[in-house]
């Protein structure tokens, strides 16, 4: 019998993150669907992803260990991410070459 509540705990858990998952990426889609032509949303649209990758980068340098490595690796790897997105206008390939120079600079000179 302990067994079967540990199961259905589970399940109810599973569902509950499910149900919330869901209802936070769809609501704002069927809240704001008549809002087409709003200035303040065309404003965030435009804004939000250059407020994103800002505060990914000052994220991804927070715990740099700035007496050992001066923090050169990282800051090629951003330097290298934002010249290849400068350059080629695709942010998976910027990504991914910063996130590439960054693990051969570990692992290769450090």
């Amino acid at each position: 019998m302990h067994e079967i509540t540990n199961e259905f705990y589970l399940i109810l858990a599973i569902l509950a993150a499910s149900f919330g998952t869901m209802l936070t990426r769809f609501l704002p889609f069927w809240l704001l669907r008549n809002y087409n032509n709003n200035k303040c949303l065309k404003y965030l649209q435009n804004t939000m992803p250059l407020l994103i990758m800002t505060l990914l980068v000052f994220f991804s340098i927070k715990d740099v260990k700035w007496n050992i490595t001066y923090g050169i690796p990282e800051l090629i790897g951003i330097f290298i991410s934002v010249i290849f997105f400068i350059r080629f206008k695709n942010p998976i390939l910027s990504i991914l070459a910063g996130i590439v120079f960054y693990i051969l600079a570990t692992r290769i000179f450090l």
